[in-house]
Order: structure tokens, then sequence, then C-alpha cells
């Protein structure tokens, strides 16, 4: 089996603060010729480059169009791991041991927001502001704030990954590329559903599609022909 490595690009690491360090991601089953570079960008409201917003559209037009079932009966969360793993668990957030879902608010709140348990280096967030990249809100609450799969696990299934190894689709559910700390209510409203079928607030329509765009690439993912039109709508607002 080929064994392949996600390394952080010098020029596009992300600094999560004393304690945490850079993120990677080391995937030894992973498959295919996705892009594996990791871009694990601060503020995730920011407006996306326009180098990347650019890659996103000519990545978009090499996608593959396939039917994607609305529903898979074999489909369970529990198939892609546990729900955050930690670094011991084969997804390498620098060895920090720190949990997914923690890594992922600590890097999207606001510079200098984020409270720990442990003062500025616990694991365990606590607190920080937080501006949603779906309805543009802000939050002071991790009570408030859920961590969104851009593409979600179930359409990932249907869309291929049932095939996968376990441990390359427990990457994919803890990996930084395809993660979004958001407000709660339109994760719940988003669910399941892909760009054709939900899309956030059209302020931040343009972080949704290039960051979905990159994930879809990334794990050589088909898209549907009603999704490619829906992100191709958004990137042109971009």
């Amino acid at each position: 089996m080929k064994k392949l490595v996600v390394a952080v690009s010098t020029t596009a690491v992300l600094l999560l603060g004393a304690g945490c360090g850079e993120i990677s991601v080391v995937d030894p089953t992973a498959t295919g010729t996705a892009d594996t570079s990791v871009v694990a960008e601060p503020g995730s409201v920011a407006d996306p480059s326009a180098e990347s917003i650019s890659q996103a559209r000519s990545t978009l037009g090499k996608l593959q169009i396939k039917r994607i079932p609305g529903k898979d009966a074999s489909y369970e969360r529990e198939k892609f791991g546990d729900s955050w793993s930690d670094a011991a668990k084969g997804v390498k957030f620098a060895g920090n041991g720190c949990d997914t879902r923690n890594d992922i608010l600590r890097r999207d709140a606001k510079p200098g927001t984020v409270r720990t348990k442990s003062g500025t280096t616990g694991c365990k967030v606590t607190g920080g502001t937080w501006v949603s990249p779906y309805n543009g809100a802000t939050y002071k609450s991790t009570k408030k704030i859920q961590i969104d799969h851009i593409i979600p696990l179930a359409r990932a299934w249907a869309s291929g990954a049932k095939k996968w190894p376990a441990a390359r689709r427990l990457s994919f559910a803890n990996d930084p590329d395809n993660l979004l700390a958001v407000d709660g209510s339109s994760n719940q409203s988003k669910s399941d559903k892909g760009p054709s079928a939900w899309r956030p607030a059209q302020p931040y329509q343009c972080v949704y599609a290039v960051r979905y765009v990159k994930a879809v690439s990334k794990y050589a993912l088909p898209i549907t022909s009603t999704d490619k039109t829906a992100l191709t709508s958004m990137l042109d607002g971009c």
C-alpha cells in the first residue's frame, strides 16, 4: 500500500498559540491522487485570497460528477471512528495531545480571545470569541459553537467513503481542512446537505465554496451536477 504523508507548507502554517503548535495530518492509508496540502487558515470567516478562489474555480471544473444517494441506510457515525480523535489515535496535531474539537475551537477563535482550563496553554477551551462563517454572528460561549464537517460525514459515506479503510475515514473526520467552528443553529440546519440543498448567508458563501471544493478534491470525492452549479454560483459571487 502506498504511504502518503500530509505536510504543512512552510508558507501556509497556522500557529495555534502557546502550547498547541502547528496543525499537520498524517494518513498512512490514503489513496488516490487528491490534493494533500493542508492549509489551516486563521480567521475562518476571512475572505479567501484571490489565488485560492482561482484555484477553487479551476479545481471545480476537474471534479468527478456523479449521482450521490440522498441517504445511505448503511451509514453509521461510528464508522468514522471516535467523535473527536486525539493525537494518540491517528490524527496528529503536532503532538500537542489535544482533541480535534478543541484544536478547531482554538484555531477559529479571534486571536487572543481563547481561554482554557489551564490559562492559555491547556487543551480544554472554555471561552473565547468566534464569528460564525455561516451567519456572520459573533459568539462568546463554546456552548453556542459546534464543529461542522464541511462535507458532511453521511454525504462522504454515500460518495465513496464507505469503501475507505477505517483509518482513512478517521483522518477525514478529524481533518482541519474539512472542519469549521460555526454556530449551532446553522450547523443543525445544514445537517447532511450538500451545496445544492444548503448555503450559508450570502456574505460567507465564498468561504464555504472554496473550502468545500478544497476538501472534495483532497479526498477525490465526486460531486453532483447540481452541487457543481451551486458551487459555481457561490464562487462567482466571491
